[in-house]
């Protein structure tokens, strides 16, 4: 009778368990850890876990994939700077008086957003062409500027506009002492536009330019952006504190927002594909274009890139890169397409639980040696099931709440072996104490004056008869 209320007892408790963190784990953070732990053992990091785990919101999960492409429709439309061998503008290479009719046909053909890869810089500017450029730059909702920067002996102070759109060095995660370090811009003079204009670095002077642009750089306390990522935050209208930097693993431009690759010095870890933009248009034929001039599903912002022949190599390098380096950022090049990991029914899953939970119950009763090794073997065929159905069948099966279950059932084994009646043992007889030998005292010897005596009055009584 006892026996068999405890089986009851361990089936209860064993199934009480399975059930309880079948309901309750969905959605918690220990079922995400769970989901990440196995997850880690099947695709290459960097990985992004999205969902809460229920049939509503099952589990998402986006990993590295060097098969993805950029797509083109987020390359940017592009009117380049180039030679002018006719005389278009009033100066080679153009004027201050000539970059603000420039952009003053950006706005005229309903260019919002403007950026500016090419650099603005003259020697001996004419201060009237200068108030034409700043009031120009001044129309626009939102300007993004471009300026090269480098690492000199002595440091300047960090310019306005870069220091707006950089992030603090503690936001990063990571070892900052691997970033390119700059601490000065060394032209002098550059336009940076207004108070409200951003700027992001066009090359890193002790940066190579290849195949692999760098997106970050250290200057001081800070980390500024380059201009490519910073044209992907204007066009999405993201602020540049959501920058979220993890070195070595990605680089990701807000919590719902693209996702990129990175290595641990802040360059893009996946080789660019040669990409044109989605309109390159001649800076000549943006002053006479017509309204239909630039595409009007075109992404904005509108960028003037430097495509001159007389330009800097790493200028040149860096403006033929631009369109597939900002495409590759806005595409999330470098991974793979969100995937689902739904749950089963919940029929298929209390079947599932009912099978550990029997074959658990029957382990309680057996000897110690045997329960033990069949708990082990239950949790590596829990184990093996979750990973199999996670990576073959893109499932997530209720494992929690079969290893609930298990400890449970260690654990109720444990008590109701305590709480069991010990028979109580007969009491043993009581040991016979060994006897110790007896000593025998030696026969007194009879003292020889008694029997003198006695013979004496022996021999008197002779002599009186």
């Amino acid at each position: 009778m006892t026996s068999s209320f405890h089986r009851r007892l361990r089936l209860l408790l064993v199934s009480a368990a399975a059930l309880v963190v079948w309901i309750v784990a969905p959605g918690t953070g220990l079922d995400r850890a769970a989901f990440t732990t196995v997850a880690r053992s099947l695709v290459n990091p960097p990985l992004f876990v999205s969902g809460n785990g229920t049939r509503a919101d099952p589990w998402k999960l986006r990993a590295f994939s060097p098969d993805s492409k950029s797509d083109r429709r987020n390359a940017p439309v592009i009117v380049a700077l180039e030679d002018d061998p006719e005389g278009f503008f009033q100066s080679s290479p153009p004027a201050p008086i000539d970059l603000a009719v420039i952009f003053t046909n950006f706005h005229r053909l309903g260019a919002k957003k403007a950026a500016a890869a090419a650099v603005l810089a003259w020697e001996t500017p004419d201060p009237i062409g200068l108030a034409a450029l700043e009031k120009s730059l001044a129309r626009f909702d939102s300007l993004v500027m471009a300026a090269p920067l480098s690492r000199g002996a002595v440091a300047s102070a960090m310019p306005r506009a870069f220091r707006r759109a950089s992030i603090p060095l503690s936001a990063v995660r990571g070892d900052t002492s691997s970033l390119p370090v700059v601490n000065r811009v060394p032209i002098p003079g550059v336009i940076l536009g207004g108070q409200n204009a951003l700027a992001g670095f066009s090359v890193l002077e002790a940066e190579a330019a290849d195949r692999f642009p760098p997106l970050l750089a250290r200057w001081e306390d800070r980390v500024v952006l380059g201009f490519p990522l910073l044209t992907v935050l204007q066009r999405l209208d993201l602020p540049t504190d959501g920058v979220e930097v993890r070195l070595g693993e990605y680089l990701k431009l807000s919590p719902a927002g693209p996702t990129v690759p990175i290595d641990d010095y802040g360059r893009l870890a996946v080789p660019l594909k040669p990409i044109r933009g989605l309109a390159e248009i001649s800076a000549e034929a943006s002053i006479d274009g017509g309204d239909d001039l630039f595409p009007k599903q075109a992404p904005d912002p509108v960028i003037l890139r430097d495509d001159r022949s007389a330009a800097e190599p790493a200028t040149r390098t860096f403006s033929q890169n631009l369109s597939a380096t900002i495409a590759a950022i806005a595409s999330d090049e470098g991974l793979a397409e969100v995937r689902e990991y739904p749950r089963l029914a919940p029929v298929w899953e209390i079947e599932f639980l009912a099978v550990f939970v029997v074959v658990l119950t029957l382990l309680c009763g057996a000897a110690d040696f045997t329960r033990r090794l069949g708990f082990l073997v239950v949790a590596g065929v829990c184990l093996s099931a979750q990973w199999i159905a996670l990576g073959m069948a893109s499932v997530w099966l209720p494992g929690l709440a079969v290893l609930a279950a298990i400890l449970t059932a260690l654990a109720a084994t444990r008590v109701i072996r305590e709480m069991a009646p010990k028979p109580v043992p007969e009491p043993a007889p009581p040991a016979r104490k060994p006897r110790a030998p007896s000593k025998q005292a030696p026969p007194e010897k009879k003292a020889p004056a008694k029997k003198t005596a006695a013979k004496k009055a022996g021999s008197r009584r002779k002599s009186e008869d």
